[in-house]
């Protein structure tokens, strides 16, 4: 690794740090949806942002990871800003399409989901913000892929501090309710796609190379199929429940998805972090020696965040500030998902070390396979199980969906992929996450969640990873 560029460990760290302020709406605004909105309004909100976060896929086309790709692969500035310009120029006009037929069509778009006829105004504003965050989003993802962590960090940060502001003003103060979520993301997507075109300006022109974009295409469309199947395990169960349950079960249990969401932004984070850099240790040919590390590394990020959810999550529901409590007792029914969410996310971020198998040999369709073994799957379970189990079947519909997935993918790549794993470690490391987890389902006292917690955080890099300890893990964990 090039001296002047941070570690592994420390990426996937600022990253996870942009992430955390990026999906603030996502997450640090959750306690206060949950006092504003009920279960039925936060349900009719997430199926509306299911249909946006299926569009969204839809416009990307998978040409993030073709970006990547491309982009550190070639050596010539003229050939990387082609590149971007047509990635970037290419979307928008798919983006400014989609929109369009939501805008026309969104009274129908708002019965064919089973909102109110009301939703046809927050789904026009999707629809506007569906364009704008196509072009922040290329725009950071081209930070990402120079590996410029700190601007990154720094402009999602200013993006989620509008955010969360903007998000008072247009629920607490106007009283928008839903559509108050839609118009702050719009005004924080502003802001990004302003503060990153000032990094990015210098790659971007205003043309599309046609023979490029077909190289783009071909490479991309494995990645597009996978990426919508991704998004329909994600989400498919949002629509299920409201078909065989109702809305307010489906606000129940998106609720409870998004606080376990904690642990996917570590896995995007990772990602993020990790393709770039295993091309680059690819070029210098080293990513033999850098794969033991890192798969340990990542274990552990991944199961100190489930310790960290699984066990304090429930002490937060019961915590009171001034007489009321954290999250409203209304949303207290779907938490029992959480463990198995989170370790669906788990598999997910052993399925994106993997991943590195199908990006640096060109074979994208993998990508595709995996997903679609995942997506018939989380189906058939779903309808399977919904019915029967409610929320639960739901849950261990996803959780099975993403282990197949996680399999197929060490499947197709442990030959390529040859090093040894650090085994005791993992071993070591599995056995204190269930432990601890055991024994925090069966006491229940918030001290010892916390020293468990903690304790796992500061001392773990030094028992599993071989590491002195210091209060700086990012640092320290190169």
């Amino acid at each position: 690794m090039t001296a002047n560029k941070p570690g592994i460990i420390k990426s996937t760290g600022l990253y996870s740090l942009g992430m955390i302020f990026l999906r603030a709406s996502s997450f640090l605004l959750l306690p206060f949806y949950s006092q504003v909105f009920t279960t039925t309004d936060f349900g009719n909100y997430t199926l509306i942002l299911a249909l946006y976060t299926i569009l969204a896929v839809v416009v990307q086309a998978g040409f993030q990871t073709s970006l990547t790709k491309y982009y550190v692969e070639t050596e010539s500035p003229t050939e990387k800003k082609l590149i971007f310009s047509t990635t970037v120029n290419t979307l928008s006009i798919l983006a400014v399409i989609l929109s369009m037929f939501l805008i026309f069509f969104s009274n129908q778009t708002s019965l064919l989901l089973g909102t109110t006829q009301a939703s046809s105004s927050i789904t026009i504003a999707a629809a506007f913000l569906l364009i704008i965050e196509t072009v922040s989003f290329y725009n950071l993802h081209l930070l990402r892929a120079r590996e410029e962590s700190k601007k990154y960090v720094f402009i999602v940060t200013i993006s989620a501090i509008v955010n969360l502001f903007f998000n008072f003003v247009f629920i607490a103060s106007f009283k928008l309710g839903i559509l108050g979520i839609f118009l702050a993301q719009i005004v924080s997507s502003i802001i990004s796609l302003l503060l990153s075109y000032q990094y990015v300006k210098n790659d971007y022109s205003f043309e599309i190379d046609y023979r490029l974009l077909k190289k783009l295409f071909i490479f991309s469309m494995p990645l597009l199929a996978a990426g919508i199947l991704s998004t329909f395990i994600d989400l498919a169960d949002r629509f299920l429940i409201n078909h065989y349950m109702s809305a307010k079960e489906v606000g129940s249990y998106s609720f409870a998805y998004r606080i376990a969401m904690v642990m996917n932004i570590v896995v995007i984070s990772f990602g993020a972090a990790w393709s770039p850099r295993s091309l680059d240790d690819i070029k210098k040919k080293i990513i033999s020696m850098t794969l033991p590390a890192v798969f340990t590394r990542l274990f552990f990020m991944l199961t100190f965040v489930f310790l960290a959810v699984a066990l304090l999550i429930d002490d937060l529901f019961k915590v009171q500030f001034f007489g009321k409590t954290l999250f409203a007792k209304e949303f207290y029914s779907g938490i029992f998902i959480i463990p198995f969410i989170l370790v669906s996310y788990l598999f997910r971020g052993l399925s994106s070390f993997y991943s590195i198998y199908p990006l640096t040999t060109g074979k994208s369709y993998h990508y595709l396979v995996g997903d679609l073994i995942g997506f018939l799957t989380n189906i058939l379970l779903n309808v399977l199980l919904i019915p029967s189990y409610g929320l639960l079947g739901a849950a261990v519909a996803t959780l099975v969906s993403y282990f197949f997935i996680a399999l197929y993918s060490y499947v197709i790549s442990y030959k390529a992929l040859d090093f040894i794993y650090e085994k005791w470690r993992i071993i070591l490391m599995i056995t204190v996450t269930t432990t601890f987890y055991l024994i925090s389902s069966n006491m229940h006292y918030f001290v010892v969640d916390v020293i468990m917690v903690t304790g796992y955080l500061f001392v773990g890099p030094r028992i599993f990873l071989g590491r002195k300890f210091t209060f700086n893990l990012f640092k320290e964990m190169k």
